[in-house]
């Protein structure tokens, strides 16, 4: 089966490895791809936010599948494109990609849908924004988001009003171009936030999903959730403590009615949802949709998925997914990722990486190769993945091989997992204080 894979970092490079593990046969081409990619298959230097090109490649080279990483080319309809060729796409089709291009248009639906979520409302004009924040009856942190998509950036977590009116006088501005000109207001949630993915095939005559195990990430750089956000320092997944009644319940409440929305918006849906959860006193609310695999929880997902992705992703993609448990591995998996010097504010490149045997799966996310030597050519560098018979097992396994992989300035947490695993061991369920 000739794939081609959009994309360039370590979600892609982690699909890469999974899609050529695959019992399928694989003819990998990535683009833009990376050396990384490269050395799974061939890359090709394609514009991914230009649809008329990625289209005009496949026309030629006519892959048998296109898999899309990230959100960028669905939200410039680079699906649609390509699909008009009748050619099989795994992603959504623009309009349902504005789930995640558009923060308001995803509230929209959640509200319309009657999926719990967090109170908000919508902002356009300068004074009303103003206005609302000096009369704003939820509490604090007064919560902004960037209508559009701002690179993981757009959100603010605002502890004052001042705070909060600089802020939205800087997204109005056009912090973020034309993606901050529309800000969405939120009350905060409290509660503990977790991963969801759901593999979703929808047309006008046709509604399958199936989910994924619940992950959790770990934004911050420092350990003890410090420091600024990250796109994410590690993750794991299952999470111990979830029990099965609590899946259910995501899938009723939050899952079920996203499926049956679609459905009855008219957005035909062929790839991942990812969603944002947050559990608080009141059960599990839904913070945001994303329309591509989470960066890092792919790496985690990838490590329990006992299925031929190729196969799998090509069933969503030619709509003929069925309602099903997917088949897992009996396991607890983790990532962690090494992040350069400077991250998040920056990244140090062009650093020598000294990379030994490590025992575990290695996935590359910023790096390149020159002379035979890996460099640092990003913010999150490298990923290390595994999985084990439960979630202390894992840590144990990725905290022996970290000293397999070092730079200089490489930055590392090393309790990904423990607040988890600390509350498992505790007896604690999700409904207890996270």
């Amino acid at each position: 089966m000739k794939i081609l894979l959009l994309g360039s970092g370590g979600r892609e490079h982690a699909l890469a490895l999974k899609l050529k593990a695959s019992t399928t046969p694989v003819d990998l081409v990535s683009a833009p791809g990376s050396d990384a990619l490269a050395e799974l298959g061939t890359c090709v230097a394609l514009d991914l936010e230009a649809p008329a090109a990625v289209a005009a490649w496949c026309a030629t080279a006519r892959p048998d599948l296109v898999v899309a990483g990230p959100e960028v080319p669905l939200v410039a309809g680079v699906a649609d494109a390509v699909r008009a060729l009748g050619i099989p796409v795994f992603g959504h089709d623009a309009a349902t990609a504005r789930l995640e291009g558009s923060k308001a248009v995803a509230k929209a639906f959640m509200e319309r849908h009657r999926i719990p979520c967090a109170a908000s409302q919508t902002v356009k004009d300068l004074a009303a924004g103003e206005a609302l924040i000096r009369a704003w009856p939820h509490g604090y942190p007064i919560v902004l988001k960037a209508d559009g998509l701002a690179a993981g950036k757009g959100v603010v977590l605002a502890e004052s009003g001042e705070e909060a009116l600089a802020t939205f006088r800087a997204f109005m501005a056009g912090q973020f171009g034309e993606a901050s000109k529309t800000v969405v207001f939120e009350e905060p949630l409290i509660g503990m936030e977790l991963s969801l993915h759901v593999l979703v095939d929808v047309d006008a005559d046709h509604a399958a999903f199936a989910m994924l195990p619940a992950c959790q990430d770990h934004k911050r750089i420092f350990e003890g959730d410090r420091g600024p956000n990250t796109g994410g320092m590690g993750a794991f997944g299952p999470i111990p403590f979830l029990r099965p009644e609590d899946i259910q319940r995501m899938r009723v409440e939050l899952v079920e009615p996203t499926v049956r929305g679609l459905q009855a918006d008219g957005l035909p849906a062929r790839g991942v949802l990812f969603l944002g959860v947050m559990w608080t006193a009141a059960g599990p609310k839904l913070l945001e949709y994303n329309v591509r695999f989470g960066d890092p929880e792919t790496q985690v997902l990838m490590q329990l998925l006992d299925e031929d992705l190729a196969a799998l992703l090509l069933e969503v993609a030619e709509g003929r997914l069925v309602s099903r448990e997917l088949k897992l591995k009996p396991h607890t998996a983790i990532t962690v990722v090494l992040a350069a010097e400077d991250y998040p504010e920056g990244a140090k490149k062009g650093v020598p990486i000294q990379i030994g045997t490590p025992s575990v799966t290695v996935i590359h996310a910023g790096t390149r190769k020159q002379d035979g030597q890996w460099l640092t050519n990003g913010g999150r560098v490298m990923n290390l993945a595994t999985s084990a018979p439960d979630l202390a097992a894992a840590r144990a396994a990725i905290e022996a091989a970290l000293p397999q992989i070092h730079w200089l300035g490489m930055q590392v947490r090393h309790d990904i997992g423990l607040k988890a695993l600390r509350h498992a061991q505790a007896g604690k369920t999700v409904r207890d204080s996270w």
